[in-house]
């Protein structure tokens, strides 16, 4: 069974096949706090994005110039830090990552970052390059990314709880 809360607050409830409704009743009650923490997180992306405003097409062109700029600059400071090689950078406008690191050695960032505070950022970048040592997120992964980042976790919890705000800011789709 599980549970998810979509962007506009509907709460997605899925069960096997068969389960009686006190089953799924019981533990969506069992997960009502969860529930209202992701109900509230979404409320508060929401009001950030609304204070920031949203992004125009112009925005983003900007953004993803500045992004071109910027990254590699950070991916290649904390390659030299960490003695960590990659191959290919790649910055793109995703609506739901804010990176990736391909078995090849290619690194994928969202252009967005660039516009959170700089220790994000960074905590993105050495997260992806510690993939290239680690293709998993096991606990020498962490020791790795906390050996050449220290407060990651702030910055993890972070996005965690404020990156959904910048989804939020993009263009609707028609």
């Amino acid at each position: 069974m599980s549970i998810q809360v979509a962007d506009d607050k509907k709460v997605i409830v899925k069960v096997p096949l068969g389960t009686p409704a006190f089953v799924a009743d019981c533990f969506v009650r069992e997960k009502k706090n969860w529930i209202t923490r992701q109900l509230k997180k979404i409320e508060n992306q929401t009001e950030l994005a609304t204070s920031m405003g949203a992004l125009t097409e112009d925005d983003i062109k900007q953004i993803k110039k500045k992004a071109r700029v910027i990254i590699p600059q950070r991916v290649e400071h904390y390659a030299k830090i960490a003695g960590i090689s990659y191959n290919r950078i790649f910055i793109r406008l995703q609506k739901s990552r804010w990176g990736s690191c391909s078995v090849d050695g290619n690194l994928n960032f969202n252009c967005l970052l660039v516009l959170m505070p700089p220790e994000i950022l960074d905590s993105v970048v050495v997260h992806e390059l510690c993939h290239r040592r680690h293709m998993n997120h096991s606990k020498e992964f962490y020791d790795e990314v906390l050996r050449i980042f220290p407060d990651y976790k702030k910055c993890d919890k972070w996005l965690k709880l404020n990156g959904g705000a910048y989804f939020k800011r993009l263009p609707k789709e028609d």
